[in-house]
């Protein structure tokens, strides 16, 4: 079943808690291009609580230490920017997991405080870690991003794709080179046991690159929900 992905970069924690129980499977905190700082992820996490949907963080970058701190957080897993290479990737998954299997420093606080347990077990974890693929040489490098161990899933970055590809910032893409450059993450992602990702704006696009075989769509954001809402209650009125 296609996870539902809702996209918040309103850094409050009362309408993350109203769109994550309209019946998402998971929402995601943007530290990137919204408005997400450590202080408000940490207490949106608390806020939403132990059960679904899941909470994925988008960080500033692809960095070691911001990406150990949200995890130390309980975040259920990353959307990491601008990974481009086989390189890039061995960055983020040596970020995400402690020795032997990565470098990742001990101490995790506020997750060690949801499970009532130091979140460590050998090695292993159950959080899920998505390489965005935003760039020509990320969609050169997508099946071998993809390969890497602890990377669990590629997420298609459309508005920098689509600079990338000469065909300017949007989702929802509709021209044959975007849509030909999705398919070939989705066959990357599938063919390495992974799980594809992609933002769109629209919940129709989100439906037709679930057809399309992405395993996790985001079908709107926070914004856009309580702008739609506003015009529609006002458009109802003024009719």
């Amino acid at each position: 079943m296609t996870e539902k992905n809702v996209w918040l970069s309103i850094p409050d924690a009362l309408s993350a808690m109203v769109l994550a129980r309209a019946g998402f499977d998971s929402v995601t905190l943007d530290m990137q291009h919204g408005l997400f700082e450590e202080a408000a992820v940490a207490a949106t996490l608390m806020a939403l609580g132990e059960a679904r949907p899941k909470r994925y963080v988008r960080p500033l970058a692809n960095d070691p230490a911001m990406i150990g701190k949200l995890l130390d957080m309980g975040a259920d897993g990353l959307i990491v920017p601008m990974v481009n290479s086989v390189g890039d990737a061995l960055k983020l998954s040596a970020a995400c997991f402690y020795p032997p299997r990565g470098a990742r420093s001990f101490g995790p606080m506020l997750a060690a405080l949801r499970t009532g347990a130091a979140p460590y077990s050998g090695g292993t974890a159950s959080f899920e870690i998505y390489a965005m693929i935003e760039t020509r040489a990320g969609l050169d490098a997508a099946r071998e991003i993809a390969a890497v161990d602890g990377i669990t899933g590629l997420f298609v970055g459309p508005n920098d794709l689509g600079l990338a590809l000469g065909l300017g910032a949007g989702s929802d893409r509709e021209e044959p080179e975007a849509l030909q450059a999705l398919a070939r993450i989705v066959t990357a992602a599938h063919e390495t046991g992974k799980r594809a990702g992609i933002f769109c704006s629209a919940a129709a696009y989100a439906r037709r690159m679930a057809d399309m075989g992405f395993d996790m769509v985001t079908l709107t954001s926070d914004a856009a929900a309580l702008r739609a809402g506003a015009v529609a209650a006002l458009t109802t009125f003024c009719a």
